[in-house]
């Protein structure tokens, strides 16, 4: 009887200690998933603001020759363009970290729909380069950063992690709306931002620990809001650089 009992102990003990090292293996498989995207949240934050800041603009000098009776009308114009070899290329450092976050996704039970977004987002983003489509590549890069919160708070919960994502979400896609002609969208998605900002101050641990950030947080919000009401393009600009960096 003794020995049974000794065995049950040990096989009991073994049994906890392999769940706690599955625990532990998931932990830090969720820890390696949100460093990735924070990797790729990066990059797709970094491309905005030079966008935004037109540090991917050159300028093309185009002839144009109007010929009138007997007359050469020679019109020299300078049209701003961007530098697609130069987003190309940061646009690939998010493209090849691509391969291990599907991998990692997988492991965490993420959806193969949900997972197969992100390759196709920025397949897309790729492929707008390609043809030169800043509009389309702009809805891409937003669609991409879209599911780093969803997929956090699918195996982190809404934690403050996931938190920030959300108002860098809504920041971002308010800029895209903006910059898109779209001003009924940006209203939208920057009244999106202020709910999302309103629910976490439900929660009265991390307000009274945040209380100083928050506050600020919340003057650039409205900041922003207000600048998208106003309609001024260089407003919209320079309240989203401000709300960016301060998330």
């Amino acid at each position: 009887m003794k020995k049974f009992v000794s065995i049950l102990l040990i096989l009991s003990l073994f049994l906890i200690i392999l769940t706690g090292c599955s625990n532990q293996e998931s932990v830090s498989l969720q820890d390696k998933n949100i460093a990735e995207l924070e990797y790729v949240e990066k990059n797709i934050v970094d491309i905005l603001n030079k966008l935004v800041r037109e540090q991917y603009a050159v300028e093309e000098t185009q002839e144009k020759v109007t010929n009138e009776i007997l007359e050469d009308e020679i019109d020299l114009r300078r049209r701003p363009t961007l530098n697609w070899e130069k987003l190309l290329n940061d646009t690939k450092k998010i493209e090849n970290s691509i391969p291990t976050i599907l991998v990692d996704l997988t492991a965490l039970n993420i959806e193969a729909t949900e997972i197969a977004k992100l390759s196709d987002g920025v397949n897309n983003m790729i492929i707008a380069i390609g043809n030169e489509d800043e509009k389309t590549y702009l809805i891409e890069l937003n669609n991409v950063y879209s599911l780093i919160p969803t997929y956090m708070e699918k195996y982190a919960g809404n934690n403050e992690k996931t938190f920030k994502k959300k108002l860098k979400y809504y920041a971002i896609s308010t800029y895209i709306a903006y910059s898109d002609g779209n001003l009924e969208m940006a209203k939208t998605q920057s009244g999106e931002l202020e709910r999302v900002y309103s629910e976490k101050m439900q929660d009265m641990n991390y307000v009274q620990n945040n209380e100083y950030n928050l506050n600020k947080l919340y003057i650039l919000i409205q900041e922003l809001k207000r600048a998208v009401d106003s309609n001024s393009s260089e407003l919209v600009k320079s309240k989203y650089l401000l709300i960016i960096d301060e998330i």
